[in-house]
C-alpha cells in the first residue's frame, strides 16, 4: 500500500479568517492531546502492578518511550502552530502583499500536513496503549478468578 501525500489545493482559496479558524482548531486539539498525555501517564502509573504481573513490562516501557517522544513532538508542533497563528495578524494588516500571502498559505499547507501526520501517529499510539492496559487488566482478572 502506497502512502500518498494528499494535495490540499483548496488552501489557495481560503480566506485569512478561515485559516485563523483552522489554526484555532489545531491549538484546541493540541491542548486536548496535552491533557490526554497526562491521563495516559497517570493510567500507566495506576496500573503498574497489573502490567508487571502480566509480563507486559517491556511492551509498556516501549509505549511510555513513544508517549514521551509524542509529548516532545507535540511541544514543537504547538510552537509551530502558535507562530503560524501569530503571523496571520501581519497577513491581515498587509493585505496588499500577495507574495507574503502565498508564503503564508504554503506554510499553512505544511502545518496542515504536519498536524495530520502527528494525529495519525498519535491515534495509533493511543490504540496500542489502551490495548496493552486492557490486556494487562484482563490477565489480572483471570488470575484473580483462578485463585
Amino acid at each position: 500500500m502506497k502512502n500518498k501525500t494528499p494535495k490540499f489545493r483548496y488552501i489557495e482559496w481560503k480566506t485569512p479568517d478561515e485559516m485563523h479558524f483552522t489554526s484555532l482548531q489545531w491549538q484546541s486539539e493540541i491542548g486536548f492531546i496535552q491533557d490526554e498525555h497526562r491521563f495516559f501517564e497517570d493510567m500507566l502509573r495506576e496500573y503498574t502492578m497489573p502490567i508487571i504481573e502480566s509480563h507486559l513490562f517491556s511492551r509498556i516501557k516501549e509505549l511510555i518511550d513513544r508517549l514521551t517522544d509524542s509529548r516532545e513532538n507535540l511541544k514543537s508542533l504547538q510552537q509551530q502552530v502558535n507562530e503560524h497563528a501569530n503571523r496571520l495578524d501581519r497577513l491581515v494588516e498587509n493585505v496588499d502583499e500577495p507574495k507574503e500571502g502565498r508564503q503564508y498559505r504554503q506554510e499553512h499547507k505544511k502545518n496542515l500536513q504536519a498536524v495530520n501526520a502527528y494525529l495519525k501517529e498519535y491515534k495509533q499510539l493511543k490504540k496500542e496503549i489502551f490495548e496493552a492496559v486492557s490486556q494487562a487488566l484482563k490477565q489480572q482478572k483471570q488470575k484473580r478468578l483462578l485463585t
